[in-house]
């Protein structure tokens, strides 16, 4: 079982491997400072309790209470007409506010069990419920290759014209 919750300084960020160099480093390094000033939100998966990550640890993981299994960050953002997919940037003016899905990684001994799909779900899951309170037109991702592009496509993410690695979900 797993919960997803707001990082903390208290969660080991340190030990956070997704095989993305950058991604561990933006995670180690930036993500809290980025969430004390308010730039943004990073969400964590972590063991649900201290009897889960214990029965992980005895099946082969290297898992703790405090370790981080998954993570995302959000942010709010605008981006242009042209980001958006042709049919959908017609309906809209120049800029367009979204909410910024900045980075989602998964630890390598984690990955392809759902967890992507899971924290990819509580996302947009709290993307529309910012969207209700201040406007925001959808969730935009910058995927980092074809494979990424691919996992959000899967999710009704929609490409950008002449752009396949800006993907955009409308919340509306």
């Amino acid at each position: 079982m797993i919960r997803l919750e707001a990082l903390t300084g208290h969660h080991d960020r340190n030990g956070f491997d997704c095989g993305e160099a950058l991604l561990n480093a933006w995670l180690q390094q930036i993500a809290l400072q980025h969430q004390n000033r308010g730039i943004a939100r990073t969400f964590v998966a972590v063991p649900a309790d201290e009897l889960v990550a214990h029965a992980w640890a005895r099946s082969g993981y290297d898992v703790e209470a405090d370790s981080i299994l998954g993570f995302y960050a959000l942010s709010a953002a605008f981006v242009l007409r042209d980001d958006l997919p042709a049919k959908k940037a017609k309906r809209f003016p120049r800029q367009i506010p979204v909410t910024r899905l900045g980075r989602l990684a998964i630890r390598t001994d984690m990955q392809g069990q759902g967890l992507g799909r899971l924290l990819l779900a509580d996302a947009v899951h709290r993307a529309r419920a910012a969207a209700q309170a201040v406007g925001s037109a959808g969730l935009f991702v910058d995927a980092k290759n074809t494979g990424a592009a691919r996992f959000y496509q899967h999710y009704g993410f929609l490409p950008a014209t002449g752009q396949p690695l800006k993907l955009f979900l409308p919340l509306g």
